[in-house]
């Protein structure tokens, strides 16, 4: 990781590092706003974290966000970045499901962003959907305005329809592949390859599911572990996480063999930056400059800390929820529950200071730590799988060519 004068100030000798503030200017490289412009969906997953984990605000939410409310949030975003000196604004149109607005009105709401808040910060737009309502007017939308796609499968029609139903209980799997295949075909002229979320279960092959979405052409995936927290005490006790474990190192095996630099899968590149020479242990994590502060936008005009965190729903219940129209994103950001995040996320949960793989893990996502008991200091739901998926790619990288003893030297001895 290359170090920039934007990662310390000078006082003498040594340098010291700055105090990361989220108020302060210059001190957020991307504001990341997550626009929940559809607050329901046309299908419903099993797992899904937005209407299937007890919380359920967005029923009482307009079901699209109109212009003025789209208007008024990209005022807000341009005020905010101008006041903190934020140079680049990533908004994803999200859900529910955000096809639901129409491509008409997803159209307009690109226009009515970039016009406002260009003149201030760089702007990048993109779209998380199912893909069963995209036809030729939405992907001439999505070339027109520049948008990234990211399309939520889960692999071959087996593993995509465990979870993945309509309303009616039929599948979808047809129209989300068939999503896919256009988009790949629509944008292999020269413009961003879809992109895949897929949610992992343990009784699918790793293996064939990277293989397949391989076929289909794409070359960015993001694979995410089920919602849990902590309180899952029979989850925890039946040692089905070290199961996830071995999915994780089915992928990383297959995206080893094919051995091609233009496939990126998220949590591989995340893991591998704490494997590099020039890198030691824990420095992944130590910043003073924000790379990417998340904010949820949502169809009333307000907006709230990262929802992937509802997992932890007793504590997501009680987060602060702001209007766009009665305050600012630095009122917004100075709101302590900021601080807590911060220090949460930074902190090492006590029951993990002896662990070998503290430096590259430092306890997984907050939301799986969570419990009523002891809030976020607790290891990960997902401990086991954690500690299968590091060996087994310490292996296959040993096996590979990489010394051993760099290892050793980074994360001890196993």
């Amino acid at each position: 990781m290359a170090h920039t004068l934007d990662d310390v100030v000078f006082v003498g000798m040594p340098r010291v590092r700055r105090k990361w503030s989220p108020t302060a200017p210059e001190s957020i490289e991307a504001l990341q706003v997550v626009y929940k412009v559809a607050e329901r969906c046309n299908i419903n997953c099993a797992y899904c974290y937005y209407f299937n984990m007890g919380e359920e605000t967005a029923l009482a939410r307009p079901a699209r966000a109109s212009i003025e409310v789209t208007d008024a949030l990209a005022h807000w975003i341009a005020q905010g970045c101008e006041e903190l000196k934020i140079p680049h604004v990533k908004v994803c149109f999200h859900g529910g499901e955000p096809a639901l607005i129409g491509a008409v009105g997803f159209d307009e709401a690109c226009r009515r962003l970039r016009e406002i808040i260009e003149p201030v910060a760089t702007l990048s737009l993109s779209i998380q959907t199912n893909g069963t309502l995209l036809n030729d007017r939405w992907l001439e939308a999505f070339i027109e305005h520049t948008v990234g796609v990211g399309v939520s499968i889960d692999g071959p029609k087996s593993a995509h329809d465990r979870f993945r139903l309509d309303r009616h209980r039929q599948s979808t799997f047809g129209k989300t592949e068939d999503a896919i295949r256009r988009l790949v075909d629509a944008y292999g002229s020269g413009g961003p390859l879809p992109s895949t979320i897929s949610v992992l279960h343990t009784s699918n092959d790793y293996r064939t599911v990277y293989q397949y979405l391989r076929g289909l052409g794409v070359t960015e995936m993001n694979f995410l572990l089920p919602d849990r927290n902590a309180d899952d005490a029979e989850f925890v006790s039946s040692g089905a996480a070290a199961e996830y474990g071995s999915c994780l190192s089915e992928i990383f095996v297959e995206w080893l063999g094919e051995d091609n630099p233009a496939v990126h899968i998220k949590f591989i590149d995340q893991m591998l930056a704490h494997f590099r020479c020039d890198i030691a242990p824990g420095q992944v994590f130590r910043r003073s400059r924000k790379s990417n502060q998340v904010v949820i936008a949502r169809s009333d005009g307000t907006v709230a800390i990262d929802d992937t965190f509802i997992p932890a729903l007793s504590w997501y219940a009680g987060t602060p929820v702001h209007s766009t129209t009665h305050s600012t994103l630095r009122d917004f950001l100075g709101d302590p529950i900021f601080r807590e995040i911060e220090d949460t996320s930074s902190a090492l949960p006590s029951g993990c200071t002896a662990c070998r793989w503290r430096q590259v893990c430092r306890g997984g996502d907050v939301e799986n730590r969570f419990s009523m008991r002891n809030g976020f200091d607790n290891p990960s739901v997902y401990c086991d799988a954690y500690k299968v998926m590091y060996q087994q790619v310490c292996n296959e990288l040993v096996r590979n060519g990489y010394p051993a003893d760099l290892i050793a030297a980074k994360f001890g001895s196993a």
